[in-house]
């Protein structure tokens, strides 16, 4: 049987992806969605303030603090999730600078 044509060059690969190693990010979220609301982090977030935050947790990661203390989940997967808040707000702002050019 022939194999159809696909156009995948310069796509990114997902299957690259080891899903249940973000699964610390996903308890975060969800933890943050029963605090706040579902998405409430897409609002609008200063960069700088998110990156302290990472910092914060990575510090307590570096001192053998694995878990964090006020939500019960581990250090990593919050800095997981302020990573991602940083790409995701700083591609709007990127895309915005780029539309008004």
């Amino acid at each position: 049987m022939a194999k159809s044509d696909r156009f995948n060059v310069g796509k990114l690969k997902w299957s690259l992806v080891h899903f249940a190693s973000i699964a610390p990010m996903v308890t975060v979220l969800m933890f943050g969605a029963n605090k706040y609301s579902a998405d409430n982090w897409k609002k609008g977030l200063d960069l700088k303030e998110v990156l302290e935050s990472m910092q914060r947790h990575l510090a307590a990661l570096f001192d053998g603090e694995v878990v964090d203390p006020e939500s019960g989940e581990l250090h990593i997967g919050h800095i997981m999730c302020n990573a991602m808040f940083w790409m995701y707000h700083y591609s709007k702002e990127q895309k915005k600078l780029n539309n008004n050019k």
